[in-house]
């Protein structure tokens, strides 16, 4: 599972208009045109990605840590696991 996360942080615009400070966080396929854009809006946050209208990842997010795991063709998940790396992005 090559799959890059970024946690990104701000965006005048949507601060201007709603007076949140936003927050998103982006999955990555690479090499494919797989991306997902999520909302956090509340911490810890747990989640799906689907693609055609399957679901093929289950995500955890905790402020700081996101654990993801793929779901198999049967339908199981995989175990839990942790990215190498995880990129923050702070916005204006």
């Amino acid at each position: 599972m090559n799959l890059e996360i970024t946690h990104i942080q701000g965006g005048m615009l949507e601060l201007e208009r709603t007076g949140i400070y936003p927050e998103y966080l982006l999955f990555n396929l690479p090499g494919t045109k797989q991306r997902w854009r999520v909302k956090i809006k509340k911490k810890p946050q747990n989640g799906i990605l689907k693609s055609k209208g399957v679901v093929v990842y289950e995500y955890k997010f905790d402020d700081h840590f996101c654990k993801i795991r793929r779901v198999k063709s049967d339908g199981s998940f995989s175990t839990w696991k942790e990215p190498e790396f995880m990129s923050i992005e702070m916005r204006d």
